[in-house]
């Protein structure tokens, strides 16, 4: 079960990066292999660094109160996602920044030194949610790892989509649907906890 949490984690902090790689491609603009295994790796650090910090906290208390904490910070995570994504649907996320402020050459080939301000944009959408899954104890290797890949190639994924203008509602539902993923995390991890 602990894998499948793991996984279901993984694909949360993915989905904003499969939209971004739709809506780059939609654009023309086309992320580089290098670009992308960049900002993999960069998720994957960040991951792995904030699921650690959560793990030590994690150790300090009770197992059923690390467990019940660990639901109720990917809940209110999940929960507060929702509300902005409700608030702010008809307006362009203020964290991730556009196709077009990336690519600041103007050659619709995304580098990979145009994509640092973006690598650390999308990591930061996954480290609330790898805290609250180090203080539920679940494996850091495993997180940091799953986060990482599925960056990867949700990004490509998406990316290739776009580039073939395959118009989808995919990118405008992608809040939602993360949202909705970490809500469901959390009230299972509070109901198991108990």
């Amino acid at each position: 079960m602990h894998w499948f949490m793991i996984l279901l984690i993984g694909i949360a902090a993915s989905i904003d990066n499969f939209a971004v790689g739709m809506s780059f491609g939609i654009k023309g603009k086309r992320i580089t292999w290098i670009a992308n295994l960049f900002m993999a790796v960069v998720a994957l650090a960040t991951s792995l660094i904030t699921i650690i910090a959560g793990s030590l906290l994690g150790f300090t208390i009770p197992e059923f109160l690390a467990n019940l904490v660990s639901g109720a910070i990917i809940l209110g995570i999940g929960l507060w996602s929702l509300f902005s994504a409700c608030i702010h649907r008809m307006t362009p996320s203020k964290t991730i920044p556009q196709a077009d402020q990336i690519d600041r050459d103007q050659n619709n080939l995304i580098s990979f030194n145009e994509t640092f301000w973006l690598s650390f944009a999308l990591s930061f959408n996954a480290m609330g949610t790898a805290f609250g899954a180090g203080i539920g104890g679940l494996n850091p290797i495993g997180v940091a790892l799953t986060v990482g890949i599925l960056s990867y190639f949700s990004i490509d994924a998406g990316q290739r989509l776009g580039l073939k203008k395959l118009r989808s509602r995919m990118g405008t539902l992608s809040e939602y649907a993360a949202s909705i993923l970490l809500i469901c995390i959390g009230i299972y991890t509070i109901f198991t906890s108990m």
